[in-house]
């Protein structure tokens, strides 16, 4: 087995990757496919405390993902367990206690969502070994890109063709980085979800709406907020009708963690990030959300359970002229 993170990265967190490769390519940069369904990733940790709250963050290596690894270890006190594309590099501090590594080849070829279900599942097997559960899933992860110019009735062949894969790509792309890890979760969930659980999905405000531009980046989006909202009405604290209740019931019945389980969306417009200060500098910076407002929000959730938004929520989130953030029920 080759080390992967060293204890430069934390004293308290160790992954290790084995593979029938010994290239470093397959575990970095974008997200891929193709062979690497054959491949095992195993993800531990030495120093896992069996008497904390556990959450699982996916998109850990992100901007928000890191906001709020740091809020819930360090501020809440719990064990958190990353999961990412992008490792964590050796000289880089952690706020985690264990994590697992997402298979990628390259940036434009994304897994399908068997492979990355397989291997959050696979490295869950082990970090959990112990029989405990998670507290907390948020799926953090997410990217943006624009839609690739459309052919034309005078496009030649030869560009309508390379067009055809520009598209299939953006689509596969955006549903890899904003869909694929919200269900793999919710694959996840079913085996590891404590009592009184919480799941949190970060949607996007724009896929409330038709996206024009960017279809790829709403299906994606718009997909995990079907997901939040099929989730949530199936659990016992959705806001429904009685008929759905007794067919939700039906649905549950196997799956005990249901019952309490809160299925949340936060719906951001922009999160203030440097990537997209950088893509977008002639924006007003002070109209986006702060990754700390919507780390503090999850975080009263997590310690106040009744101020949760009833399962299946979307909660948009934009932020006030003094200071800090309003979250708003949508839907």
């Amino acid at each position: 087995m080759r080390s992967v993170l060293s204890r430069k990265v934390s004293p308290r967190l160790r992954c290790l990757i084995s593979a029938n490769t010994t290239s470093s390519t397959a575990i970095r940069g974008g997200i891929g496919s193709g062979s690497l369904n054959r491949r095992m990733f195993s993800a531990y940790t030495e120093d896992f405390d069996s008497d904390k709250k556990t959450a699982l963050v996916l998109g850990s290596q992100g901007v928000l993902g890191k906001t709020l690894t740091k809020h819930l270890s360090r501020n809440l006190g719990m064990s958190v367990i990353g999961a990412d594309v992008v490792v964590v590099g050796e000289d880089e501090s952690s706020s985690l206690d264990a994590f697992i590594p997402i298979p990628t080849l390259d940036d434009k070829h994304p897994p399908g969502l068997g492979e990355m279900t397989e291997a959050l599942a696979s490295g869950l097997c082990q970090v959990m070994e112990d029989g405990r559960d998670i507290d907390v899933i948020i799926c953090a992860a997410g990217s943006w890109q624009s839609d690739p110019e459309a052919p034309t009735t005078t496009s030649s062949d030869e560009d309508f063709i390379a067009g055809a894969r520009s598209f299939g790509e953006n689509i596969d792309a955006m549903m890899a980085t904003n869909l694929y890890p919200v269900l793999a979760a919710g694959y996840a969930a079913n085996r590891f979800m404590a009592e009184e659980g919480l799941f949190v999905v970060i949607g996007a405000t724009a896929a409330l709406s038709p996206t024009p531009g960017m279809l790829g980046y709403g299906l994606g989006k718009s997909g995990a907020h079907h997901f939040v909202q099929t989730l949530g009405e199936i659990s016992g604290k959705s806001a429904t009708t009685k008929s759905r209740r007794r067919k939700a019931r039906k649905l549950r019945r196997n799956n005990e963690y249901l019952d309490t389980l809160s299925v949340v969306g936060i719906l951001p417009t922009t999160i203030d990030t440097p990537s997209n200060r950088k893509a977008m500098p002639d924006h007003d910076f002070s109209q986006w959300t702060q990754p700390e407002d919507i780390a503090k929000e999850i975080g009263t959730w997590i310690h106040m359970p009744p101020m949760r938004p009833h399962s299946g929520g979307l909660v948009k989130v934009f932020p006030n002229k003094s200071g800090g953030a309003s979250f708003n029920l949508v839907r």
